[in-house]
């Protein structure tokens, strides 16, 4: 094995070469920015799957004609020694180290769970310092009731897992919601959840390929994963795409009508912190129509005036006239009703197809080229895994150039023809595969 070199008494990491020129963490050289990108994906990338464990947290009991059942929730966890062999992985035993400080915590009063005695007792208390050379430090604090045999054990491993998810290792964990399945007599479950795709690893990464997935690359060809899927990050890259283009339309609606959007459908206040792929896609979908309806309302506002749009936000009780400040899409269709009326662009369009006005038809975009636009996307991505490209390429070709992925939000009703042509190109490319 090849020995990590040492650069003024601090261990130096392999880095992927920039412009030719091997670089290394711990080197007497600047981090760039891709450098520190490269080590903060290779970290946060989720476990194998293999490397997952489950326990149940919670159990409830149904009845049934057979009699009662027992379900339980469960959460994933990962070991200790899993941690461990992605920093060696990365970094090499010689590039990371880890420090405890072990403390016996007396006079705790502590309550069984189902019993309405207390009594008192001791917490062994942990702190585990994690520092990687070059690159940075953490600490984390793990505790546990000191008459469990195993009390300096379980806070040590908690202590340890808590430090490195400062890094981001690990830390997708967090975000597993638990999940319920049925038990046996005994309480013990009668089947494995499965993880969802985004807790899967998708990729490998350049810091990493040097170290494992080089190894076994020399035929040229992609491994696969779990689901069978090629291990090239195109998942990723399709989750990456629409983010962004969540995070675009975010700017375009506003604050408060983003806001709103990314809690009710995404149950999220971040974008980034929708790690299910439906319901980012159906955040994307919800905005689009958002900010049809923001452009048309700024249409308006130029032919009434600014004027005219501030005092009738002022009739309305807003906080200002700024688009932020829109706080719903009902505040919103109603300023679209006055404004559009008042600048004489309610009147039926035969460009449009029907005689509706524009602001009853924001009521109505979960149908029409809303749903066209929303099932594209689903096949799209569907296409887009199987066929190794990227989201915006696919989009882009199944139109045949009429639109791209970041000019879909924008298109008008009369456009709808062209979108649901490419989604019966993209169909029946899916057929002949």
């Amino acid at each position: 094995m090849q020995e990590c070199p040492v650069v003024n008494g601090t261990p130096a990491v392999p880095l992927p070469p920039a412009n030719g020129v091997p670089r290394t963490v711990g080197s007497s050289s600047v981090f760039t920015q891709e450098e520190l990108r490269h080590v903060v994906a290779a970290l946060e990338e989720p476990f194998d799957a293999t490397e997952i464990k489950w326990r149940v947290t919670n159990t409830t009991q149904i009845g049934s004609r057979n009699g009662p059942r027992f379900r339980g929730q469960m959460l994933a966890y990962a070991d200790p020694r899993a941690y461990t062999d992605r920093l060696n992985e990365l970094f090499t035993p010689s590039g990371w180290t880890r420090d405890y400080a072990v403390q016996l915590v007396q006079n705790f009063e502590r309550k069984e769970r189902g019993s309405a005695e207390r009594t008192i007792t001791a917490k062994i208390v942990v702190t585990c310092k994690v520092t990687i050379y070059g690159f940075g430090v953490h600490t984390g604090l793990g505790e546990e009731w000191a008459d469990n045999d195993n009390a300096g054990t379980a806070a040590e491993a908690q202590a340890f897992k808590r430090a490195c998810s400062c890094f981001g290792l690990g830390r997708y964990l967090y975000d597993l919601e638990g999940q319920w399945v049925d038990l046996d007599e005994k309480k013990r479950p009668l089947e494995t959840p499965r993880l969802p795709d985004w807790a899967r690893p998708k990729a490998c990464h350049p810091l990493r390929e040097a170290r494992s997935c080089g190894r076994n690359t020399g035929s040229g060809e992609q491994k696969q994963n779990g689901n069978g899927t090629a291990k090239n990050g195109r998942r990723g890259l399709f989750r990456d795409e629409v983010l962004g283009q969540v995070k675009a339309l975010c700017e375009t609606v506003g604050f408060s009508l983003s806001a709103g959007v990314l809690k009710t459908v995404g149950n999220a206040d971040d974008a980034a912190r929708i790690r299910d792929m439906a319901k980012l896609t159906a955040v994307f979908e919800k905005l689009q129509d958002l900010a049809r309806g923001v452009e048309r309302l700024r249409a308006a506002i130029g032919k009434v005036g600014e004027r005219r749009y501030s005092e009738l936000c002022r009739e309305m009780n807003l906080a200002s006239d700024s688009i932020d400040d829109i706080p719903d899409r009902a505040t919103l269709r109603k300023l679209l009703q006055i404004l559009e009326q008042e600048a004489g662009l309610n009147e039926p369009s035969t460009a449009e197809g029907n005689g509706s006005r524009p602001a009853d038809r924001l009521a109505n975009d979960d149908g029409g080229l809303g749903e066209l636009r929303g099932r594209l996307l689903r096949e799209a991505a569907r296409v887009s895994g199987a066929l190794n490209r990227t989201l915006g390429d696919v989009v882009q070709e199944a139109a045949k150039g009429s639109f791209t992925l970041a000019t879909l939000r924008t298109l008008p009703e009369a456009e709808a023809a062209k979108v649901a042509a490419a989604l019966h190109e993209l169909e029946r490319t899916a057929v002949a595969r």
